[in-house]
């Protein structure tokens, strides 16, 4: 899997830079689009680190909050679904590394699946999807035990197709690091993969 470059396309630049003024100067129908649009993907952020039920749903809505707060900052220096997703990645670690949580599980079960993957689009034939749905199962428990500074940077560069750049800029830390972490993630997913 590769991320995709960090370019964007000029007419959904526009869209979005349109969509956060209208949604900053008050406008419910482009707050509720916004909603509609990306409410998905923060609830995917929040599933593929390991978070269930009630915490699933306060970290959500707290994300849903940091959006509508910080789209008066929002200059269209990247992708809006980026720029949310950087939010809701730095709003899952601060949920991760409060105190009251440090010492839990991530939450992931043994027999979870990325809820964005988990359906499969019809066409194929029923023992191929089943395949691909014990591999995506057997990928997520070994994710969940990958730990989460790492898993974190894989989730975000794989999965939220961010830039080493954008992730170092994003969550505040040396692109080094980033590069470090995706290293140290890449290796022990492997492991607990069994592959070379």
């Amino acid at each position: 899997m590769a991320p995709r470059p960090d370019t964007c396309p000029g007419r959904r630049h526009v869209e979005d830079l349109d969509l956060a003024r209208r949604c900053a100067g008050g406008d419910e129908d482009a707050q509720r689009d916004l909603v509609d649009r990306f409410g998905p993907l923060v609830y995917s952020v929040c599933a593929r680190h390991g978070l269930d039920g009630p915490d699933r749903e306060d970290v959500a809505q707290q994300i849903m909050l940091d959006v509508f707060r910080g789209l008066p900052r929002y200059r269209g220096g990247s992708r809006l679904s980026t720029w949310i997703y950087s939010l809701a990645l730095r709003r899952v670690a601060d949920h991760f590394r409060s105190p009251q949580r440090r010492d839990e599980p991530s939450g992931l079960a043994e027999d979870d699946t990325f809820p964005a993957t988990a359906s499969m689009p019809g066409g194929r034939p029923p023992d191929q999807e089943v395949v691909e749905r014990d591999e995506q199962a057997r990928v997520a428990r070994a994710l969940a035990r990958v730990p989460e500074p790492e898993r974190a940077a894989l989730l975000a560069y794989y999965l939220g197709e961010l830039s080493v750049t954008e992730i170092a800029r994003e969550l505040k830390i040396p692109e080094g690091t980033v590069k470090t972490r995706l290293h140290r993630g890449r290796l022990a997913l492997r492991k607990e993969l069994g592959t070379p």
